[in-house]
């Protein structure tokens, strides 16, 4: 072999260039990085080892700033309640309970489902949410006065329409609908 002439490229493996590490035209030249990376062997010109460190670094600091400043919420993670504002909880029944009721029977109502509760300040929608398969709810609302509205045709019988809400405070409003279903007037 003459000194200063790589290999032609293999036949047997196309992909291999077939010259020796440290080879001008190899693209891979025998690099010592001991104060970037001490245990670093074999590096090309520009330094990807660097690159990736500095990848990294940089990841790091983006995760650390996301999560001090609060932006990030981490999966499952609820955020935590304050104390400026109020809770409100409840159920929603519907009554009559079936469109035939036996007369006399009494009817407690059954549970609403998937109902939503805007609570409204002026005309505007400021909050809402959903009823549980039990008719439950429960919302945290800032200070101040709300009108509650139901996103459904039924009339409310019972409940408040109307709440004040005090930072700290757990208030209870259950409420009862008229599902519109009549108990048979006896015939004469």
């Amino acid at each position: 072999m003459v000194p200063g002439e790589g290999f032609e490229p293999s036949v047997e493996d196309p992909k291999s260039s077939a010259l020796p590490l440290g080879h001008p035209g190899s693209g891979t030249n025998i690099a010592f990085a001991p104060r970037i990376l001490p245990d670093a062997g074999v590096t090309s010109n520009r330094l990807p080892a660097f690159g990736l460190v500095m990848r990294q670094a940089l990841l790091g600091a983006l995760c650390l700033v996301c999560t001090a400043c609060g932006a990030y919420t981490f999966p499952g993670d609820r955020p935590s309640p304050t104390t400026n504002t109020g809770t409100v909880t409840g159920r929603v029944l519907v009554v009559p309970c079936a469109p035939v009721e036996q007369a006399g029977s009494t009817c407690a109502g059954k549970p609403m489902p998937s109902l939503e509760i805007d609570y409204l300040q002026g005309t505007k929608v400021v909050a809402r949410t959903v009823t549980d398969n039990n008719g439950s709810y429960s919302i945290r609302l800032e200070p101040g006065g709300y009108v509650v509205r139901f996103n459904t045709y039924m009339r409310v019988v019972s409940g408040p329409t109307n709440i004040t809400v005090a930072a700290g405070s757990k208030l209870v409003a259950n409420y009862a609908l008229d599902s519109g279903m009549r108990v048979p007037v006896p015939q004469d």
